[in-house]
């Protein structure tokens, strides 16, 4: 059973100084999004998997491309709610979703190396990259540990400090 809520009035109409306040505070998040390094390594990785991709035999595309391009995508949409998050429940569970498609991305490289459908440039850059990115990791995993818990992880129990 659903109660009403009476301290949020779902039909409340803003301002425009409220709104034009929202917009700027929405912009500023989103800048800062856009700046974060390790935003911009991600944004940096899907760009390389698209150009292994689109220069890979046909072969090669259709055994790699959607697991690849999918990792690549989440770890860009999962990386910008975490990024934009100050809960450390949430941090957490991005970035262990993050970690997962990233190091599936990172290990991908082996088999890209061994075939010879990938141009080797793209796949030794898309190495350095993945380093890179994992580098950049590490230091938000930091900044993430040095969150307060705002939420007992009880029922899983993963999350607790």
């Amino acid at each position: 059973m659903i109660e009403d809520n009476d301290d949020f009035d779902f039909n409340h109409e803003f301002s425009d100084e409220e709104n034009e306040e929202f917009e700027k505070q929405r912009k500023e998040e989103e800048r800062r999004l856009h700046e974060h390094p390790l935003y911009v390594q991600a944004k940096e990785i899907m760009a390389i998997v698209d150009t292994l991709m689109d220069t890979a035999s046909e072969e090669a595309r259709e055994m790699h491309e959607s697991t690849l391009r999918e990792s690549a995508m989440i770890v860009c949409a999962k990386l910008a709610s975490g990024l934009m998050s100050d809960s450390y429940v949430i941090c957490m569970q991005k970035a262990s979703i993050i970690r997962d498609h990233a190091e599936y991305l990172r290990l991908s490289n082996h088999s890209l190396n061994y075939s010879e459908s990938f141009d080797p440039k793209y796949v030794n850059l898309f190495r350095e990259e993945m380093e890179k990115f994992r580098e950049l990791f590490k230091l938000w995993a930091v900044e993430i540990h040095k969150m307060e818990p705002d939420f007992e992880d009880t029922d899983w129990g993963l999350f607790i400090k």
